[in-house]
């Protein structure tokens, strides 16, 4: 508006800057990420952070000095850092100027996780280098999964771009930083697998999950659980390319392979354009010396055969072979001759003696023969008469116990309804029909 006051930025920054010099001092815990190492002046530049925010801190060298034994920390660590708020006008962003450093109790609720969940992947195997896959062995192609616009791809396809121009990269793009980072990362992980597995028609030879460098807010997807069990079930080889060379994720650990940044990561798939040219011309001197041992064994063994009795008078060869058959001709003929001769005597031998054998031994037989004929006769006529003789006896005394035969002098034989003999009177009662059975034939009656 008009009558707006209109600064510039140097005069806004001014303003801004006076208002925090008048906040009084102040103490944050807070867990240490990003820590560097002291610059060529000393001093330490590292991240206070929690659940909800970070806060950048700046150690100046001789506020070190001042305090005097500053605790040794790392990344993971919680500390108290007392100092003021201060503005860093060239960058437009507040920081912490810490005066004084002390250890909190303990690491960090990060770092307390990450130790959490690392035993707990050890203590199930999918840590074990038994467990993880070699490097692929052959270029194309391949996978990768973060930002489509992050540090992380830019330097993969700078790499590969100046080495192999020609390698077939395939982005699975998905958010590397933030609360939905994980579950997109782990998806993008679960689509290539589904997709470009093992038996697909384009197979994935391996799959770059990563991001460029960050605090350990900002890595920290990569050390969730939902992420590391991703890349642990899957069945294309992984290599985890998080952050730079101390930075450490979960994903490092079940990963098949981990390169410390990304574009280590690029470096180890394609590897270097000098390296594969060595290897050619390496192998194009291993093959020039083979075909040049071959080739002198080849001629000497041509040489071999030219001077070989086989190849100046082949025919020669043949002419002892078949004097040798000619004899061993005669010879076969011979001995089928002798052996004929020999067996056509014992045969004759043989015939002679059956002969006399058979004019003394047939004539004998012959009567043996019809004197058993005859006592088989005689046997069986007589068997047959005692048979026929047992028969008739039992036949006479069948025919004399046969009721039939008592029904013949007058008796019956009395049956109730049912078919049951009668043999006493109080088997019935009056009124009952009867059936009387005679000699021939039966009489119905009725009891009286």
């Amino acid at each position: 508006m008009p009558n707006d006051l209109i600064l510039s930025v140097s005069g806004a920054t001014a303003i801004i800057k006076d208002r925090l010099d008048d906040l009084p001092r102040m103490t944050v815990e807070g867990e240490v990420s990003n820590l560097r190492p002291p610059n060529a002046s000393g001093h330490l530049y590292f991240t206070l952070g929690d659940a909800g925010a970070r806060l950048n801190v700046t150690f100046f060298a001789f506020r070190q000095k001042a305090q005097g034994a500053v605790p040794p920390f790392a990344n993971g660590d919680k500390v108290r850092v007392t100092g003021r708020i201060a503005l860093y006008a060239p960058h437009g962003s507040y920081q912490l100027n810490a005066e004084r450093l002390d250890r909190a109790d303990g690491p960090g609720e990060l770092l307390q996780r990450f130790e959490a969940l690392k035993r707990k992947l050890y203590a199930e195997g999918l840590c074990d280098p038994a467990r993880k896959r070699p490097r692929p062995p052959r270029p194309p192609p391949h996978g990768i999964v973060t930002a489509p616009t992050g540090a992380a791809i830019r330097d993969i396809l700078t790499i590969l771009g100046r080495r192999r121009p020609n390698l077939h990269i395939l982005l699975a793009p998905c958010r590397v930083q933030g609360p939905e980072a994980a579950s997109e990362i782990a998806h993008a992980i679960a689509l290539l697998n589904r997709h470009f597995g093992p038996g697909s028609p384009e197979p994935l030879d391996a799959i770059i999950v990563g991001r460029g460098g960050g605090s350990l807010e900002d890595l920290w997807p990569f050390n969730e659980e939902i992420v590391a069990r991703a890349v642990a079930a899957s069945r294309i080889p992984t290599i985890s390319a998080v952050g730079h060379e101390p930075d450490q994720a979960i994903t490092d650990f079940v990963a098949d392979l981990r390169a410390s940044t990304p574009s280590a990561a690029a470096e180890l798939l394609c590897g270097r354009q000098e390296d594969y040219a060595r290897a050619l011309a390496d192998a194009k001197d291993r093959l020039l010396k083979a075909l040049r041992v071959a080739y002198a064994a080849a001629r000497a063994e041509l040489r071999r055969h030219q001077a070989s009795p086989l190849l100046r008078d082949p025919l020669a060869l043949l002419e002892p072979h078949a004097q040798r058959l000619d004899a061993l001709d005669a010879r076969l003929r011979h001995a089928l001759a002798a052996a004929l001769a020999a067996h056509a005597q014992r045969l004759a031998a043989r015939e002679l003696t059956l002969e006399r054998i058979g004019a003394e031994t047939f004539p004998r037989a012959r009567q043996r023969l019809a004197e058993q004929a005859l006592r088989l006769d005689r046997a069986a006529a007589a068997r047959l008469d005692a048979t026929r003789a047992a028969h008739a006896t039992r036949a006479a005394k069948l025919a004399a116990l046969s009721p039939y035969a008592v029904l013949a002098r007058g008796y019956a034989i009395a049956t109730d309804a049912a078919g049951h003999t009668l043999t006493d009177p109080a088997q019935t009662h009056p009124g009952a029909p009867l059936t009387l059975t005679l000699a021939r034939g039966t009489l119905p009656v009725h009891v009286d």
